[in-house]
């Protein structure tokens, strides 16, 4: 959401913090500021309004709150003149679907010209929003002030009555950017007598569409349900502003106010406009909620002591209505708050006031006795044991794949469709990943295994896979010796398939046979700790270099000299091959060559190799 620097000082009487430290303050607050942006005397906020407090926050008064909160800083209220109710042409509205509409206000609105408000453009603009016409931006601009979705319809084009209702099968709607849309009755429509007029909560309809020729308006202020708008927005694949609010629980307390500030915006920008009275149908009010909580269960939750006091004045700064029976508190936050429902709600939000860094670090409590350690969890970890300290790295791989038993319901992509049915495939693929690049790694093998949840018809289960890459006459006995070190560590024999060189098992029923442990004795070698080197995004090109040199020359004065002509581009190299023959030394080292910047070319990586044996044989060593 994108907000103006200067309209949310407008809030306040008081001056607020310059932009980029009260963007700093906010980010640390309640909302992650993305970006300052200077346009002209202005400044504007791109804030990230994550779900816990899109219900209110989605919206520039909510914002306001929130920095009032924060800050400390008291809000004003501001309010907008209203114009005498007049006599207009009746509105006539039926709410068929209660069920998906909590509430619909309407009135109509006669006798309008519609004129260019410069103010209300720029207002858009700053926002990121494009200006429609007059009458669509007052809507607009009241829906990102409070919150709250309006529509307008034209009234000379509305036939009859409105209707709140599902839509019929085979229905179609022109929607405003002209995109005919198919209806069924899982879409709840705004209608007159005849046809569509919008799809509630989500696009209006061009059939009643607001021009600059509009001289008569019916205007719509209303609730529809969360859960609805979610799913028939998604379906049908329309997300506007309006969709985005409606699915986010905005309260349908906030549709009267939200109405009287469209009309006042019309009432602004043409005197002579004749209001009717306002029809609103609001059969079940929303309720307001009561936490019962005591000020030791915050301090307890927060981990800090709090006074009584600075509880209450983080109440108060939240408009929490605050009532005392002894020394439990009745709490009845605002009605906007659909966020605030249980007690560590409560606590929560006066942590936040009062600030998460002022809460003192401290260490949780020694556990004494003995602890039970799961079956399935020990074992697993004896399996890691045994593993990494026989040279082996575990590896993640994803949980999904392109084929399986057990489908996704909203994959994240094509080759993510299903639960994996087993390790074997995403790990053989991180297997020869790894061993294309095991040069990096100073390597000439690679060993890796992974532990994890495979999902088949059959339901789930755990599995396990081991891969090795290298020497292909290692291979069999690098992955059968694995398996039998975990056998007899486990004392049950673990059998699977090995293939393409990875070994997989299912662990379920070996592990269910094994007795409970009764220590931790797990022992998993220290991680080493390395700085972190920038690593190149282009390839990587290998030579390999192996000589004679007479006995007493080190592999060390052998490494520098073709360190130390190898150029600038060497990114690493290590010995693989050391032999004794004929009273000489053969050392075999493998060059890895990498550029930060481009790809290098075999011509350079040559000349580098050419430079590299005339070096050596100016030592008198010989070039195998």
């Amino acid at each position: 959401m994108k907000i103006s620097y200067n309209w949310l000082q407008a809030y306040f009487e008081k001056p607020l913090p310059a932009p980029e430290k009260l963007a700093e303050l906010i980010s640390f607050g309640f909302s992650e500021v993305e970006s300052v942006e200077k346009k002209g005397d202005d400044f504007v906020f791109d804030v990230k309004v994550l779900p816990d407090r899109a219900c209110y926050a989605l919206s520039h008064r909510g914002f306001a709150y929130d920095v009032s909160a924060f800050l400390g800083v008291p809000k004003k209220t501001v309010e907008y003149p209203q114009p005498e109710v007049k006599k207009t042409r009746p509105v006539s509205v039926r709410v068929e679907a209660p069920e998906l509409c909590a509430r619909y206000m309407a009135v109509v609105v006669e006798n309008i010209t519609p004129k260019e408000q410069t103010w209300a453009k720029e207002h858009l603009e700053a926002v990121g929003q494009r200006s429609v016409n007059p009458i669509v931006d007052g809507a607009n601009i009241v829906m990102f002030d409070r919150g709250q979705p309006l529509h307008a319809f034209d009234a000379d084009k509305v036939v009859g009555g409105i209707v709140v209702r599902r839509a019929k099968a085979g229905e179609k709607i022109t929607t405003l950017d002209n995109r005919e849309v198919n209806l069924d009755e899982s879409v709840l429509i705004i209608a007159d007598q005849e046809s569509p007029l919008a799809i509630a909560g989500i696009k209006g309809g061009k059939k009643a569409e607001v021009t600059s020729a509009t001289k008569n308006l019916i205007l719509e202020s209303a609730s529809f349900d969360a859960s609805y708008v979610r799913k028939a927005s998604e379906r049908l694949g329309i997300k506007t502003d309006a969709s985005k609010r409606f699915e986010n629980r905005f309260s349908a307390d906030l549709a009267r106010k939200s109405l009287g500030d469209f009309v006042a915006y019309l009432f602004e920008m043409d005197k002579n406009i004749s209001v009717g009275e306002t029809f609103d149908w609001y059969p079940n009010p929303v309720q307001v909620k009561k936490i019962q909580i005591t000020p030791d269960y915050i301090s307890a939750k927060l981990g800090m002591k709090l006074s009584d006091d600075v509880i209450e004045d983080s109440l108060a700064r939240l408009l929490i209505g605050v009532g005392k029976a002894g020394g439990e508190w009745t709490l009845t936050p605002p009605v906007f708050r659909a966020d605030l429902v249980i007690p560590e709600d409560i606590a929560e939000e006066v942590g936040r006031i009062v600030g998460y860094e002022k809460i003192p670090t401290t260490l949780p409590p020694k556990v004494s006795g003995n602890l039970e350690t799961p079956k399935e969890f020990y074992y697993e970890w004896k399996i890691r044991e045994v593993l990494v300290n026989a040279g082996f790295s575990e590896i993640l791989t994803s949980s999904f794949s392109s084929k399986g038993s057990v489908a996704i319901l909203k994959p994240l992509a094509a080759d993510k469709s299903y639960a994996r049915p087993d390790l074997r495939g995403s790990f053989t693929e991180a297997l020869k990943m790894n061993s294309l690049n095991s040069a990096l790694f100073g390597s000439d093998e690679v060993r890796i295994f992974e532990i994890g949840r495979v999902f088949t018809k059959d339901g789930e289960r755990t599995a396990l896979a081991i891969g090795y890459s290298g020497a292909k006459k290692k291979v069999a006995a690098a992955l059968s010796e694995a398996g039998a070190v975990i056998s007899e560590k486990l004392g049950a024999t673990i059998s699977g398939e090995t293939k393409d060189g990875v070994f997989e098992c299912v662990l379920d029923s070996a592990l269910t046979k094994l007795p409970e442990p009764k220590s931790w004795d797990i022992s998993i070698p220290a991680s080493v700790s390395e700085k972190y080197k920038q690593f190149s995004l282009y390839p990587f090109i290998v030579r390999d270099i192996a000589l004679f040199v007479p006995d007493g020359v080190g592999e060390s004065e052998v490494e520098k000299v073709i360190a130390d002509h190898a150029g600038e581009f060497l990114n690493s190299h290590h010995i693989f091959d050391v032999f004794k023959k004929d009273g000489k030394t053969s050392y075999a080292f493998r060059l890895l060559f990498q550029s930060l910047e481009r790809t290098l070319t075999d011509a350079e990586t040559n000349s580098w190799m050419e430079k590299i044996n005339g070096a050596v044989q100016k030592k008198g060593w010989i070039v195998r």
